[in-house]
C-alpha cells in the first residue's frame, strides 16, 4: 500500500459521554491501556486491561460510532462504591506490524518517545508529536527481519512536510506481539527513531 495506516478508525472510533460527573470529590483516577469491547448498538460494555482484569463499563454511557468491535483505549477511571467510574476514554493507535513489502517506503521521521513498556500481549508507547496542526501525521509498524527467533520491527512515522512542529502532542500507541503462528518467534526487537537517537525495546516471548 502506498499510505501508512493511519489509524483514523482509532482516533475518531469511540466518542465518550462520560458518567460520574456529579461526583464532588474526585477519587484517585487510574490511567490504563486497555481494549474496549463495543456492542452492536454503539455501547462500550466492558474493558479488559492487560493484565487480565475485566471491567464492567456497561453502564457508563460510552459510545461509539462503530459497533460489534474492539478498540484499543487508554482509560481513566475510579473505583466508586465498587463501582469502576470512568472519567475519560481517548482512543488508541494500534495495528499490527506488517511485512516491509506492503509500504511503498518506510519513513522513520522522529518522535519523542515518553515511555515504552510490554504488558500482556502488547507493546506499547507513549509518544510525543512535534506539531502545528497543519497536516496529518501517519504511523505503522514494520516487521524488517526474522533472524535466531528474534522478531526485528520498527515503529514507522512519516511527518507531513508542511508540518514544521512547534507544540507536542501525545499520541498512545500498541502494537500487538504473540509467540507463535506461522512465524514464530522468542523475543521482540522495537526500534523507535528518537530526536535523541534509535532507541530499542526487547521483550521475550516468555512475557507474552
Amino acid at each position: 500500500m502506498g499510505r501508512l495506516g493511519l489509524i483514523s478508525l482509532y482516533i475518531m472510533c469511540v466518542g465518550c459521554i462520560l458518567s460520574c460527573s456529579k461526583q464532588t470529590d474526585v477519587p484517585n483516577l487510574v490511567t490504563e491501556m486497555c481494549d474496549v469491547s463495543i456492542n452492536s448498538s454503539g455501547i462500550a460494555t466492558k474493558a479488559v486491561l492487560d493484565n487480565g482484569v475485566v471491567l464492567d463499563i456497561a453502564s457508563q454511557g460510552l459510545t461509539s460510532n462503530v459497533s460489534d468491535t474492539t478498540v484499543r483505549s487508554v482509560l481513566t477511571y475510579a473505583w466508586v462504591d465498587g463501582v469502576p467510574c470512568v472519567y475519560d476514554n481517548i482512543p488508541a493507535i494500534c495495528m499490527r506490524p506488517a511485512s516491509a513489502e506492503s509500504f511503498e517506503t518506510c519513513p522513520h521521521d522522529p518522535v519523542k518517545l515518553v515511555s515504552v513498556w510490554q504488558m500482556g500481549r502488547y507493546i506499547n508507547l507513549v509518544i510525543g508529536e512535534m506539531t502545528t496542526g497543519n497536516g496529518t501525521h501517519e504511523y505503522a509498524f514494520c516487521m524488517d527481519s526474522l533472524k535466531d527467533g528474534v522478531l526485528y520491527t520498527s515503529f514507522l512515522h512519516r511527518q507531513p512536510a508542511t508540518d514544521a512542529g512547534s507544540f507536542t502532542q501525545k499520541r498512545y500507541t500498541s502494537m500487538p506481539v504473540c509467540g507463535n503462528g506461522v512465524e514464530a518467534y522468542d523475543s521482540v526487537c522495537l526500534s523507535i527513531c528518537t530526536y535523541d537517537g534509535v532507541r530499542k525495546f526487547v521483550c521475550a516471548s516468555a512475557a507474552f
